[in-house]
């Protein structure tokens, strides 16, 4: 009870410390001077800020919609595409302020002067003027709720911090309505904090001492930008896929949560090393390995966000990440093993805090006016990454990842370069401290003419890089990739038909597929088959633990490259929360996730002990980790399973009329002229699968699965457990 009572004391002390501020007592904290042009002009994000929306609206709409923008679009964006969560303390009611917030950090007000207090009080300092019908800057006045206002200026409560305004004169006009062009924003502010569907009508900036440079209009008359320039191209040589795509299995890695050397909570590269041996320790007769031949890794290169995917330098590896000498000491240990490294390279598009990008903003004289898409004469406007695949991105403002104009020649020489430069750092022919490949992102974007150019650029220097191709449009435009421009692309269909297949237990969706490939893709074609990646919730979260596992063997048992997602091989999971960080939550090595390569830049996703984990696992013969370990082994001792020609064999039932077809099995046949295995699978309950005699060979002996096939009249019959895939050789 003492106890207790001296908590009450402490809580009481507190808020008597920090009492809320009353609306009325704001105006005295202000300056008797307007006059704050000689105010710092510091970096805004170098200081902390809080949010404060409007509350005080009679109209509960309004103080609802100031408080929806506040929260899912200022900051929102802020710690998603401006990459500073950090530096938003709170979000609070303008109701809700005590002095000190006013006082000691950064604002950002959201909202209109009738609704926000905090606002209204400041703006005789403000160099604009906002009332309920018309907002006048630098000469010009506009009216209606087609406008609205993001300013950044001196905090007049405190001139050493800053304030960011976000306002109009209704709050229909900062209303977040999902209609592209809908509202228009003047944005006085190198950071913009509203959401992309906003366009701005006229631009002003501050000089170093806060003055306002003349307020001009944005013309936003769309010009031509030249994506459809597309130059026509046909390469001088064809080049094979290189050999050694042909076996063994990838391994998709995010090294933000794979595993971290220096104990800051976030992966890195040598942590990564420090893990080869689990991936593979370079001794084919050893077990306790996965046996992986190919790491792909998500964006290594510097970016200012979480993922990596919108880079800023590339010739620089992610300072979270280590350095190049880092990268150099991986490349080597993991070819002393057998591993090949592939990168992810994304020549679609750049991050908009790259260097040529900010040189050409708002800068049409700029050198770099011509690579990227603008499409307004001020270059105010440029296409987003998406832009070809959806066309709503073109009149985007300030794009988050703008696209790169890779029908431009000189874009093209200088991301081909770079490309070069990855695969021989010293340039001395010896390709040993290079990549091995590039998984080259979002191959939508650009056209096939870039491609076809990219692959002769790059094979010409060397010609076992292998080009993997990222594209979900389906099978016929997969088909296309394969005309001189990529050795291998992703089987997203295969992905989806399996995931279909599982869930409905019907084998006609992946056999439909199965022989589509085989009349749509070229003979050099090769299939990067997975069932999870970096966009997709995690399998074993949307499957059981036997479901999951038969997704396992069915990708391992497939002939070309398979693709394990990190954590697959221990049924790890997650799903978007609502954003991908959920899908990437860090790889768990320990039962209790505070080992010291544990990252932690985000929560896993059961922090108890759970059964899922390389400790928890690793010895245990029936983990799903103990499972994946011996599937790769059996695909890696029978040549067949990675690349023996695929023939799909009947699969039947005994029904109440007789012999049936069955729906709910699958059985296929894997031959390369040395060895034949068959593999069936039932997708269902426990059952007797027959299959013709006259389509199998005999005898056959059990690899995997503890399954006998015995003859039955004219019919191999095989007694099945629920959702467990077999594995037979023929032993001639």
């Amino acid at each position: 009870m003492k106890k207790l009572n001296l908590c009450l004391l402490f809580l009481m002390a507190s808020l008597l410390a920090f009492p809320k501020i009353s609306l009325s007592s704001v105006h005295s904290l202000l300056p008797t001077s307007t006059d704050l042009t000689d105010a710092p002009k510091a970096d805004f994000f170098s200081q902390s800020s809080i949010i404060i929306w409007g509350g005080s609206s009679a109209d509960e709409d309004e103080n609802e919609i100031n408080e929806m923008i506040a929260t899912d679009v200022v900051a929102f964006r802020i710690d998603r595409w401006l990459h500073h969560p950090e530096s938003v303390s709170d979000v609070l009611a303008d109701t809700d302020i005590k002095a000190e917030n006013l006082t000691s950090q950064n604002l950002i007000l959201v909202g209109t002067p009738a609704s926000n207090q905090v606002l209204n009080a400041i703006l005789p300092y403000l160099p604009f003027s906002l009332d309920a019908q018309k907002l006048s800057l630098g000469g010009l006045s506009w009216e209606g709720d087609e406008v609205g206002i993001t300013l950044r200026y001196p905090n007049p409560f405190n001139p050493a911090y800053q304030v960011l305004v976000i306002s109009a004169p209704s709050y229909e006009a900062l209303r977040y309505i999902p209609k592209p062009f809908d509202y228009c924003v003047y944005q006085l502010t190198d950071y913009n904090p509203m959401a992309d569907r906003f366009m701005e009508i006229a631009l002003g900036n501050f000089t170093a001492s806060w003055s306002l440079d003349a307020v001009a209009l944005v013309d936003n008359e769309e010009i031509d930008s030249g994506e459809n320039d597309i130059p026509d191209y046909t390469p001088p040589a064809s080049f094979p896929p290189p050999s050694w795509a042909k076996n063994g299995v990838m391994y998709e890695i995010f090294v933000r949560s794979f595993a971290d050397s220096n104990n800051d909570g976030i992966g890195d590269l040598q942590g990564l090393i420090g893990k080869l041996d689990y991936l593979n320790d370079g001794d084919p007769a050893t077990t306790t390995d996965l046996g992986i031949s190919v790491i792909w890794l998500m964006p290594i290169f510097d970016s200012p966000s979480y993922h990596g995917y919108d880079v800023r330098d590339y010739y620089h590896i992610n300072p979270d990440y280590g350095t190049n000498e880092d990268f150099q000491e991986l490349l080597r240990r993991a070819h002393a093993r057998g591993i090949r490294i592939i990168t992810d390279m994304v020549l679609n598009h750049a991050s908009n805090q790259h260097p040529f990008f900010l040189d050409a903003y708002g800068n049409p004289q700029s050198d770099y006016d011509d690579w990227f898409f603008f499409t307004n004469v001020s270059n105010t406007r440029a296409h987003n990454w998406q832009f070809r695949h959806r066309p709503g991105d073109r009149a985007q403002l300030n794009p988050f990842m703008p696209a790169w104009n890779v029908n431009n020649p000189a874009v093209q020489k200088w991301l081909f370069t770079m490309c070069k430069y990855w695969i021989d750092p010293n340039g001395d022919g010896d390709f040993s401290d290079g990549i091995d490949g590039f998984r080259c992102d979002y191959v939508k974007g650009p056209p096939h003419s870039f491609w076809k150019k990219f692959r002769y650029e790059m094979k010409s220097l060397n010609p076992e890089l292998l080009l993997l191709a990222e594209d979900w449009e389906g099978m016929s435009s997969i088909a296309q990739s394969f005309d001189d421009e990529f050795d291998m692309a992703f089987d997203f269909p295969f992905q989806g038909s399996v995931m279909e297949l599982i869930s409905s237990g019907n084998a006609a969706v992946l056999t439909r597929l199965l022989k589509e490939e085989q009349s749509l893709l070229p003979p050099q074609a090769m299939m990067n088959r997975f069932i999870n990646n970096h966009d997709m919730n995690r399998i074993f979260t949307r499957l059981s633990e036997d479901e999951g596992k038969l997704s396992l063997a069915l990708l391992l048992t497939m002939p070309d490259m398979p693709m394990l997602y990190y954590g697959d091989e221990l049924g790890m999971r997650g799903k978007k929360d609502p954003y991908d960080e959920g899908i990437r939550r860090p790889m768990e090595w320990c039962a209790d996730n505070a080992s010291p390569q544990m990252t932690s830049w985000y929560p896993v996703w059961d922090a108890s002990p759970d059964g899922i984990s390389v400790e928890e696992e690793t010895d245990d013969p029936a983990s799903i980790l103990s499972y994946t370990r011996a599937l790769i082994a059996l695909r890696r001792m029978h040549p067949a399973m990675e690349t023996g020609d695929l023939t799909l064999i009947p699969t039947y039932i005994s029904g109440d009329e007789g012999v049936e077809g069955s729906r709910h099995s699958l059985c296929y046949l894997l031959e390369n002229g040395e060895e034949t295995i068959v593999v069936v699978a039932n997708l269902a309950t426990a059952q007797k699968v027959l299959i013709g005699q006259e389509n199998l060979p005999h005898p056959l002996q059990p690899l995997l699965g503890s399954g006998t096939l015995i003859p039955d009249g004219e019919y191999y019959k095989l007694a099945c457990e629920a959702k467990k895939l077999y594995v037979f050789q023929y032993a001639n």
